[in-house]
């Protein structure tokens, strides 16, 4: 069997777009969002990378960090989940270690924290 290739986590900001723009709002890429729940997440990811995406690439953030799903079961995996993915609600503030959605917090570079692939290229 062959082996499965690891993904290269990337820092660009015109591949974020590209991903997330080929992405329909109306219907989910993965198992575990669906409906409003993908309509939400899918308008924050567009809003992050209006906002923050920039920040998010001079701070080190990747594809992975922010957009990452478990390559075979998607979001139904949320320790493979990156910051974006799941919470559907703007982001407040990033710094270079977290990124704040008001009360709600996700940390970057969690020890032990699985790594997925961004939503994008999930292929089910």
């Amino acid at each position: 069997m062959p082996e499965a290739l690891t993904p290269v986590p990337t820092s660009d900001l015109y591949t974020w777009r590209s991903g997330v723009e080929s992405l329909s709002p109306g219907k989910s890429p993965c198992p575990g969002l669906y409906g409003e729940q993908w309509q939400k997440a899918h308008a924050a990811m567009l809003d992050f990378l209006e906002r923050f995406g920039a920040q998010a690439v001079e701070l080190g953030w990747t594809d992975l960090d922010l957009f990452g799903i478990h390559p075979q079961i998607g979001t139904t995996r949320a320790d493979h989940c990156g910051a974006l993915v799941l919470t559907g609600r703007q982001v407040e503030a990033i710094d270079a270690k977290t990124v704040r959605y008001g009360n709600l917090t996700y940390y970057r570079d969690v020890p032990g924290q699985p790594r997925g692939i961004p939503i994008w290229a999930f292929k089910g």
